[in-house]
C-alpha cells in the first residue's frame, strides 16, 4: 500500500504489530479515504503552496518516519472500526501508537513544519519517558460492567422533547441546518422532525425540514451541473462545500426529500414541493449515470467520488473535457444496503417501479456477495475478486443493522421476495444477537476477538447503529409475529437512557427508535391471489408518509396459515386491513381507498 508516498506503509495486521515490538518501534498510524481532499494534502502538498508541501513525499519526513517508525495507513471506509477508536476528529487523522496498539497522541492534519518539530518528539517519550506513558495508559484501561437497564424507565416522549428541544434551539433560522459554522446534512436530524410534524401537525418543525432542505439542495453543497450532494458546507449559508461525494449521504438523503415533498404538497406549499422533487430526480440521475455499477455478475453502487474543487467548479461543457474525480468501486454493504432502503421507498412516491427493480438486483447482490452462512456480513469488497481472506473484516453492527433493515423493507415491497427476504434478515439478526450483544442489552460495534489489536479490544456501543439495529429487532416482531425481538429492542434502547442527552442533536435517530419502541406501528395487512396484485396494493399502503408502519404482504395460497393464525375475513380478495394491535378497521376492497385510509 503505497499511496504514492515515500512512506513505507504497511497493513494493519499481526505482521505489522509484531514488526513494531521486535524493533521496539512506536507506530505512525495514518487514518485517510480516498475521497479526503487533505489526506491527499498530506499526501503531495498543494503545488505552488509553500506551507502545504506535502508530508508523506518529503525525503527527509519519510526517511525520518521508515527508520523511527512502523508507519501503518488505514482506510477510513474499508476499517470503520479503527477509525471509530482512533480518529482524532477528521480526516486525515495522525496518531502514534505504542507497538501494542495503545495511543500516545493523536492530531488530524500535519502541515510538514509540524511534523518535523513533532515526529523526535514522539521518538523521545517513547525512549525516555515510556513508563510514565504506559502508567497512563493501564490506570485509563479500567473496563466497567454494567447490569442491563429497566426498560420500564424508557420513556419515550422526555427523550424526544428533549432532543427537540437540543435540535431548535440549535437550529439556524437564517441559513437552515444547526449551528453557526460549516453544515453537514444530519439526515436523522430532519427525519425527526418530520416525523414530529406528522404525529403533531406544528407546522414550524415541516418549516425548518424544508428551509434545510432547499438550501441543501440548491446552494453550493450541491451540484447543480452533475447532481448529488457534496459532503458538506464549510460556510453556514451552505455556499462552500467540501467537494466529495458520499453514498451514504445520498442513501439517507432521497427517502428524506421525497417524504418531505409529500408533506408540503398537503401542507399547500406547491413551489417548495417542486423544488424537493427536482433535486430527487437530479440526485437519482446522478447516481445511476455515474456511480452505479450494473451488469451480470453485480449491481451495486461505488462508495464515493473524489473531491476536485477544480472540477466541480466548471461548466457541463468544460466538465467534458476533463477526466472525472476518482470513484472508489468497492462495494460497502451497510451504504449499498441504505441504498436498498431508499430506492424501495422513492420508487413509491415517484411512481416509479424501475426503481424498486434496481433495489431488488442491489439486495441479490448483497445476499449473494456479502453474507454467509451463519448470517455475518461481510462489510466490503470488490466484486470483481468476490473473495474473503480471514482478514476479510466481517460482523460489524452497522454492516448486521443496515442489511437486516433493507431485506425488511424489501419483504415489505415486493411480495415474491417476502420469505426469502424475511428469512435472511433473521439470520442476519440472529448473527448479532449471538456475537454483538453485550450483558447489558446493547450490541457492540464489532464482534469480540482476543486477539484484537490496540484499541480494538475495546468493544463500543454506538448510539445510532443500536437504534438502527432496534428498529429492524421492532420490524421484525410485527411481521414475524415474534414479540422476543421487540423486547430486545427496547433493552438494547434502554442501555442509552440517561446517557443520550450528551449526544444532543446526534441523538435524532435514537429518539425516533424510542418512540417506535413505545408505540404500537400502523399495521396493514394485504391478502391477494398473486404477487402482482399484491405489489400494487403495496404501492398504495406505502404511498402515504407514515414515521411507523409495518405492511404484510399475504399471498392467498403460499400464507394460507399465516392468514388463517390471524383470523382474517377473507373470502374476498383482494382484501385491505388497517390494525393497531388487535384493533381491525373493516375490510378494505379498493387500493385507493387504503391509500386514503393510511394517509388519514
Amino acid at each position: 500500500m503505497t499511496h504514492g508516498t515515500l512512506v513505507h506503509w504497511r497493513e494493519w495486521g499481526d505482521e505489522a504489530f509484531a514488526e513494531a515490538k521486535a524493533q521496539d518501534k512506536p507506530i505512525l498510524l495514518g487514518i485517510s479515504a480516498v475521497w479526503c481532499h487533505w489526506c491527499h494534502v498530506m499526501d503531495r502538498g498543494i503545488p505552488g503552496d509553500p506551507v502545504h508541501t506535502g508530508v508523506y513525499n518529503d525525503p527527509q519526513i519519510a526517511a525520518y518516519i521508515n527508520e523511527h517508525f512502523i508507519p501503518i495507513r488505514v482506510d477510513n471506509d474499508q476499517r470503520p472500526d479503527i477509525n471509530a477508536r482512533y480518529n482524532m476528529g477528521g480526516w486525515p487523522t495522525t496518531c502514534f501508537l505504542t507497538p501494542d496498539g495503545e495511543l500516545i497522541y493523536g492530531a488530524t492534519y500535519l502541515a510538514p513544519a509540524q511534523m518535523r518539530q513533532l515526529l523526535p518528539r514522539v521518538v523521545e517519550v517513547w525512549h525516555n519517558e515510556r513508563e510514565d506513558v504506559l502508567a497512563h495508559l493501564r490506570a485509563n484501561a479500567q473496563a466497567i460492567e454494567t447490569p442491563p437497564p429497566d426498560t420500564t424507565a424508557l420513556d419515550a416522549e422526555t427523550v424526544n422533547n428533549t432532543v427537540l428541544t437540543l435540535i431548535t434551539r440549535n437550529y439556524d433560522r437564517r441559513n437552515g441546518g444547526l449551528g453557526g459554522g460549516q453544515k453537514f446534512p444530519m439526515s436523522d436530524v430532519w427525519a425527526l422532525l418530520l416525523a414530529r410534524y406528522h404525529q403533531s401537525g406544528d407546522t414550524a418543525l415541516l418549516d425548518m425540514v424544508v428551509q434545510t432542505l432547499i438550501a441543501m439542495g440548491t446552494r453550493g453543497m450541491y451540484d447543480r451541473v452533475a447532481g448529488g450532494w457534496f459532503r458538506y458546507s464549510t460556510t453556514p449559508d451552505w455556499s462552500v462545500p467540501h467537494f466529495e461525494k458520499m453514498l451514504e449521504d445520498h442513501a439517507r438523503l432521497l427517502p428524506l426529500y421525497a417524504r418531505a415533498a409529500q408533506c408540503c404538497q398537503l401542507a399547500g406549499k406547491h413551489a417548495e414541493a417542486e423544488t424537493l422533487l427536482g433535486v430527487v430526480h437530479s440526485a437519482l440521475e446522478y447516481l445511476q449515470s455515474t456511480l452505479l455499477h450494473d451488469d451480470a455478475r453485480a449491481t451495486y453502487f461505488a462508495g464515493s467520488q473524489d473531491a476536485d474543487e477544480h472540477y466541480y467548479m466548471l461548466s457541463r461543457v468544460e466538465r467534458a473535457q476533463h477526466a472525472p474525480p476518482f470513484i472508489d468501486w468497492r462495494l460497502y454493504t451497510d451504504w449499498n444496503a441504505l441504498m436498498v432502503s431508499a430506492l424501495l421507498e422513492v420508487s413509491v412516491v415517484l411512481e416509479r417501479p424501475a426503481l424498486a427493480e434496481l433495489a431488488l438486483r442491489v439486495w441479490h447482490t448483497l445476499a449473494r456477495m456479502c453474507v454467509q452462512e451463519d448470517g455475518c456480513v461481510v462489510h466490503s469488497l470488490i466484486p470483481a475478486e468476490a473473495t474473503f481472506s480471514p482478514a476479510t473484516l466481517r460482523g460489524l453492527l452497522g454492516d448486521q443493522a443496515a442489511l437486516a433493515k433493507a431485506s425488511l423493507d424489501l419483504a415489505q415491497h415486493l411480495p415474491e421476495l417476502r420469505a426469502e427476504a424475511l428469512s435472511l434478515a433473521e439470520r442476519v439478526l440472529r448473527f448479532a444477537v449471538q456475537h454483538l450483544r453485550a450483558p447489558n442489552g446493547a450490541f457492540c460495534d464489532t464482534p469480540a476477538n482476543e486477539n484484537s489489536k490496540g484499541l480494538l479490544r475495546v468493544r463500543i456501543q454506538p448510539i445510532t447503529d443500536n437504534s438502527t439495529i432496534a428498529e429492524a429487532l421492532l420490524t421484525l416482531s410485527f411481521l414475524a409475529d415474534a414479540p422476543e425481538w421487540r423486547e430486545m429492542a427496547r433493552q438494547a434502547l434502554a442501555v442509552f437512557a440517561e446517557e443520550y442527552r450528551r449526544y444532543r442533536e446526534h441523538a435524532a435517530a435514537y429518539a425516533l427508535a424510542v418512540w417506535r419502541a413505545a408505540h404500537l406501528p400502523d399495521e396493514i395487512a394485504i391478502v391477494a391471489d398473486s404477487d402482482e396484485t399484491l405489489a400494487r396494493w403495496a404501492r398504495a399502503a406505502h404511498l402515504p408518509y407514515a414515521p411507523w408502519r409495518v405492511v404484510h404482504l399475504l399471498h392467498a395460497e403460499r400464507d394460507a396459515s399465516h392468514i388463517a393464525a390471524r383470523g382474517y375475513p377473507v373470502q374476498r380478495r383482494p382484501v385491505a386491513f388497517r390494525c393497531k394491535g388487535t384493533t381491525c378497521s373493516a375490510p378494505i376492497f379498493d387500493p385507493e381507498a387504503l391509500t386514503a385510509s393510511t394517509a388519514a
